[in-house]
Formats: C-alpha cells, structure tokens, sequence
C-alpha cells in the first residue's frame, strides 16, 4: 500500500493519538480524584458519627456515676475503717497461743510454775521457774526450748534440788529467757 499522506498530516495524526491519550490519562486521574474525595468524605461522615455516639455514651456513663457517688464513698470509708480494724488485729497479743506454744516446747515431766504475761514480756529477758523430776529432764528442758524459734537467750539461773513444793517434781530450775515478739501473733 501507498502511503499517500504528506508528512506534515502524518505528524499531525501522530499528535492526535497522543493527545487523545493523555485526555483519557487526565480522564481516569480526574475520576480517581473523584473517587478518593467521595471515600474521604464518607469517612469524615462515619468519623462524626462515631465521635458524637461517643460523646453520648460518656455522658451518660458520668450521670451513671454521679448515681453512684454516695456507694463510692461509703466503700471509701469502709475500706478506711477496715484498715484501722486491721492495724488494731495486728497489734493482738494472742496470750492463749503464746501458752499452748510454751507447753509444746516443754518436753513431758516438767512442770512450769506460774507465768505472768503481758505485752512488756515478749524481747525482754525474763525469769521462768520450772520443776522436774531429774538433772536430765532439767538439761532436756533447756535444749527443748533453745530449740523452740518462740526462745533466744536461755541461760540457767539456779538449780537446785530442795523443793518443798513437791516431792514428785524435787528440782527446781530458774530460767532466764527472751520470748520473741512474733510468738503472740
């Protein structure tokens, strides 16, 4: 085939192609610039929905709350309250337990002959008198309770074996011992 056309209509078909393509270029970018500002939009839209649903629900969670105010402070001075109950159960002497724990750290056939106790008595060092049958049981005696973590500090004060009080239990056995503080809790 001939190609009849002059190169000047040549070159000006070859400009037309190109600029039906950039128009169709600038067409699809316009659309896209369309469609992204219709997408923003819509999202702007549910954004303030969401933003005013939210005001709303804290609004209506503080007037719930105000509701609630007298409950809160209540539970804020019970909790007060309990505190200061704990602190005074805390500062207890359990002077039952202090006994029961003496008894089980005397071993069998020792007798203890009278304890005064009162909360001045535990760390300090104080005078026990006891009464046993034997030397031996005196000596078991003095191991037991520096075995016990309820003793420190047992050192034998006297033993002697003229007892007048019994004729079962003829030696008597003086104690000077420290009751630890955390025996009465």
């Amino acid at each position: 085939m001939i190609n009849l056309l002059s190169e000047e209509a040549k070159k000006e078909l070859r400009a037309a192609r190109s600029n039906v393509t950039l128009l169709n270029y600038m067409l699809v970018l316009g659309l896209g610039v369309i469609f992204l500002g219709i997408i923003s939009a819509g999202v702007y839209v549910v954004l303030l929905g969401t933003k005013t649903d939210a005001e709303n629900l804290i609004s209506a969670s503080q007037a719930k709350s105000s509701a609630y105010a007298s409950v809160e402070a209540q539970g804020a001075s019970l909790r007060a309250t309990l505190s200061s109950a704990k602190t005074i159960l805390d500062q207890e002497t359990l002077y039952t337990k202090v006994i029961t724990n003496i008894a089980g750290a005397m071993p069998t056939g020792v007798i203890l002959d009278s304890i005064n106790l009162n909360p001045a008595l535990f760390g300090a060092p104080v005078t026990l008198q006891f009464y046993t049958k034997t030397t031996q049981e005196a000596l078991t005696l003095k191991d037991s309770l520096a075995k016990s973590a309820m003793f420190s500090n047992i050192n034998f004060l006297s033993l002697s074996n003229a007892n007048s009080r019994s004729s079962d239990y003829p030696i008597s056995v003086s104690l000077s011992l420290v009751i630890n503080k955390g025996v009465a809790k």
